[in-house]
C-alpha cells in the first residue's frame, strides 16, 4: 500500500478477508504496520466471510501475495472465476492459475505474478491492475472467467482426469 501511494496511485481500499480470529497477532501485526506507514486509513480486515463470491464481486482486483505454497491455490481459481484479474506470489502452484508472458502472450493475460516477499513488485503490477481503462479491464476478466471455467470447472477436471487414466491404461497394454 505505501509503495502505491509513493507511486501516486490515490482513492483504493485493501480489504483483508480471513479469519483473524484465529490469528489475532497476525491481523495486529499488519495494522501496526500500516500505522506506522502512515496507511492504515486504506485497511479493512473483515474476518471471516461467508459469501466469498460477493466478497471476490466487490473487488476490482485480487492480490493474493501468499509466502508459502498453498496446498491447492484455490482463491486465485475463485477469483477469476468472478471475472477477477489477480495479482499473486510465484510459489507453490499459483503461477499455473493465472495466465501471464512470458508462459502465454500479453493480449490473453488474466493477471500478474510478482515475486513471493516483494511489496514493490506487488504494488507495480497492482499499479498496472489498477491502471487499465474500462475496456481492456472488461476484456480481461473475460478472460480471467472463461479461463477459470476452462481450467477449474467440474466437467474440464473430470475429462483431464480421466484422460490421466486413459493413458495410463494405454501404456500398461
Amino acid at each position: 500500500a505505501r509503495a502505491l501511494l509513493d507511486s501516486g496511485a490515490r482513492g483504493f481500499v485493501i480489504v483483508i478477508a480471513g479469519e483473524n480470529r484465529r490469528y489475532r497477532k497476525y491481523a495486529r501485526a499488519v495494522l501496526k504496520q500500516a500505522q506506522e506507514q502512515g496507511i492504515h486509513a486504506a485497511f479493512r480486515l473483515t474476518g471471516h466471510c461467508r459469501d466469498m463470491p460477493a466478497a471476490l464481486a466487490a473487488a476490482e482486483v485480487v492480490v493474493v501475495p501468499s509466502l508459502e505454497a498453498p496446498v491447492l491455490g484455490r482463491v486465485v481459481a475463485q477469483a477469476q472465476a468472478m471475472g477477477r484479474p489477480v495479482v499473486t506470489a510465484d510459489v507453490g502452484i499459483l503461477p499455473e492459475h493465472v495466465v501471464t508472458p512470458p508462459e502465454m502472450p500479453e493480449d490473453v493475460r488474466t493477471g500478474w505474478v510478482a515475486k513471493r516477499g516483494d511489496p514493490v513488485e506487488f504494488a507495480r503490477a497492482l499499479g498496472v491492475a489498477l491502471s487499465l481503462d474500462e475496456r481492456a479491464y472488461q476484456a480481461m476478466a473475460a478472460r480471467a472467467r472463461q479461463f477459470a471455467e476452462y481450467m477449474f470447472s467440474p466437467h474440464s477436471v473430470v475429462v483431464a482426469t480421466r484422460a490421466v487414466y486413459t493413458s495410463f491404461l494405454a501404456r500398461d497394454t
